[in-house]
């Protein structure tokens, strides 16, 4: 276990933004978030159309202490953990023994970006300067070890399949990040959305979100009561439990998507992994009571389809180790969560060793870097 590769798969990059804010077309940088301070003196993010600004916050608590967290009154002056260009970062890494990382944006990016009414067209901007910095200049360091994930302009199918098309030739570049649907919207439009998964498959891009993506049955709920179509979204409640984790799984499930694209794959970061058995469980019984009178005779149970197409992040779960094989050892990945306050740095490994005490050095190795390398295809580099 001590010489064993780690690789995180969800790590972010909390640098301030005026590090890649230069990557960004120059009529469009007015767009880009600004860093402001507070009155108590720690620094936000000011976003455009936003009202309130995001305090810097929890999302530096890395080597802090737990009893030294703060909500607010956190500083770039400080020198923060998480927050260098990719030398300090290798650093870091080296110091927390983790050999690799793929890299999610800052929580107060791309998350935020599409919620402060940016003209569409500086949004397209803004990722692809954000991207082009990821790939030029902070993965450039080594490619081996700072794995970027590219962010989607949440605008339109189009914007989206174009920025998915440059991106896959970009160096560096090893996956990208969805937070809308292909549409660009909160709820599902197959019509669309089929477009960008096509592309999708033919690129054998790796797809990621962060936790979920999308709005919920919420949001699916408005959607068809707009359109008049048929309203999914008690079913979405029903078999999905918790719509923060399951939700776009049984949209995609029960929209046919899944088995439009057999090929597609997804892998859902920070979504801890003790749950899966029990919402494998509950959603099949669900399906088996529900699946005539709902429009949900699907070719198989939903449990067939979790196995198949989704992976789970997770970064301390004992009691999902436990159960790792009702999960599937192959659909299970670790990460640190780094420099967030779900990260134990400069104390992964020992945090590693002590959580996957009773796992056979088989399964943690596909556990800990194996599961990483085969999804995110890290054996061959994506620009060839």
């Amino acid at each position: 276990m001590r010489d064993l590769e780690l690789i995180s798969t969800d790590s972010h990059l909390e640098v301030p933004p005026w590090m890649w804010e230069p990557y960004v077309e120059a009529q469009f940088r007015k767009y880009c978030p600004k860093v402001v301070q507070l009155p108590n003196g720690g620094d936000a993010w000011a976003i455009h159309g936003r009202e309130t600004p995001v305090p810097l916050g929890l999302n530096f608590s890395a080597g802090r202490g737990w009893e030294n967290l703060r909500t607010t009154g956190v500083s770039y002056d400080e020198g923060l953990v998480g927050a260098g260009d990719g030398v300090q970062r290798l650093r870091e890494m080296d110091e927390d023994g983790v050999h690799a990382e793929l890299l999610f944006p800052a929580v107060s990016g791309q998350r935020t970006l599409d919620t402060g009414g940016l003209p569409p067209e500086a949004y397209v901007a803004i990722a692809c300067g954000y991207n082009d910095w990821l790939s030029q200049e902070y993965t450039a360091v080594d490619r081996e070890r700072l794995l970027g994930l590219a962010i989607l302009p949440a605008t339109c199918v189009d914007d989206q399949i174009a920025e998915l098309r440059r991106v896959a030739r970009l160096p560096g570049i090893r996956g990208v990040v969805l937070h809308s649907w292909p549409n660009g919207g909160l709820a599902p439009v197959p019509e669309q959305d089929d477009r960008f998964w096509q592309v999708a498959v033919e690129l054998d891009m790796p797809l990621t979100a962060h936790v979920s993506f999308g709005g919920g049955a919420a949001a699916e709920a408005a959607a068809a009561d707009r359109a008049g179509l048929f309203n999914f979204a008690p079913m979405t409640g029903m078999l999905s439990k918790t719509a923060t984790r399951g939700g776009p799984v049984i949209q995609l499930i029960q929209h046919g998507t899944l088995d439009r694209f057999p090929e597609l794959r997804f892998f859902f970061a920070e979504t801890q992994i003790g749950w899966i058995p029990e919402f494998k469980e509950d959603a099949d019984e669900n399906w088996r009571r529900h699946r005539y009178w709902s429009d949900a005779d699907w070719p198989h149970p939903p449990s067939w389809y979790v196995d198949r197409h989704f992976h789970w992040g997770f970064q301390v779960d004992r009691f999902g180790l436990k159960v790792r094989h009702d999960i599937g050892i192959g659909n299970i990945q670790w990460s640190t969560d780094f420099p967030h306050v779900q990260c134990d740095w400069p104390h992964s490994r020992k945090i590693v060793e002590d959580q996957f005490a009773d796992v056979p050095e088989d399964e943690a190795r596909q556990i800990l870097r194996d599961n990483a390398r085969e999804y995110f295809k890290l054996d061959r580099p994506r620009w060839t």
